[in-house]
């Protein structure tokens, strides 16, 4: 088995966007810049900068995208089922 975690930031370029399907649980770090992250069924906006995180509460789309140029990481934990 193989205990290694490889963790590979994301970057955008500002006014980019990155999708995110059926992504409740997961973890999304914001480690550099801002983030705004709209969720499926959510009607808040969120905003991240860097060091900021918050847990994805929906599944559905939810969208993440860049008002600065930033970098992230988006933390999936397994599903039980």
């Amino acid at each position: 088995m193989n205990n290694d975690l490889n963790l590979s930031a994301q970057r955008l370029t500002r006014g980019a966007l990155h999708t995110v399907r059926n992504g409740r649980g997961a973890l999304l770090q914001c480690l550099a810049g801002t983030l705004w992250l709209t969720q499926e069924d959510d009607q808040r906006d969120i905003v991240l900068e860097a060091g900021e995180e918050k847990l994805i509460e929906h599944d559905g789309l939810s969208i993440v995208s860049a008002l600065s140029d930033a970098s992230f990481l988006l933390l999936r934990s397994p599903r039980a089922g």
